[in-house]
């Protein structure tokens, strides 16, 4: 057996789907640690409150979809698409929200610019897309066999 062999069976767009996800996940483990800050010692509890679990969500969806990617299970591509597209669905928001000076999730205030938040767009695509193609959806019948 080849690198072709593994190839067509999705390892090559299953994998990077995977790390992408775990490296999301990471990303908004590092927003929860940001959101128990902001509950600690935020004036608004309500956005506080908000950005940590929103954090919690995409950062528990993300990561249990790549791991599940890396095992090659179908629930991985599924929970690794759905963590994607919310956390796009979330950036979009947070961009949208920004421009009438608007801000949550403590991506966009004063400290970070908006064209961050933007930047964050571009890896949510990239895994998104990865998970959703044809190939992947082998990976995750076919695996590491």
């Amino acid at each position: 057996m080849g690198m072709d062999d593994q190839r067509s069976r999705g390892g090559g767009t299953g994998i990077p789907a995977a790390v992408l996800a775990l490296l999301g996940g990471l990303f908004h483990l590092i927003g929860v640690a940001g959101g128990a800050v902001m509950l600690a010692g935020d004036d608004d509890l309500g956005r506080a409150l908000l950005t940590f679990l929103l954090h919690v969500i995409v950062a528990g969806v993300l990561t249990t979809g790549g791991v599940g990617l890396i095992l090659a299970k179908p629930f991985g591509r599924a929970f690794t698409i759905a963590g994607a597209a919310l956390a796009l669905v979330l950036y979009v928001t947070v961009l949208v929200l920004g421009s009438f000076g608007i801000y949550f999730l403590g991506l966009a205030n004063n400290t970070l610019p908006i064209g961050y938040t933007a930047l964050l767009c571009l890896p949510a695509v990239a895994t998104l897309v990865l998970a959703s193609l044809r190939p992947t959806a082998r990976w995750v019948t076919s695996g590491w066999s």
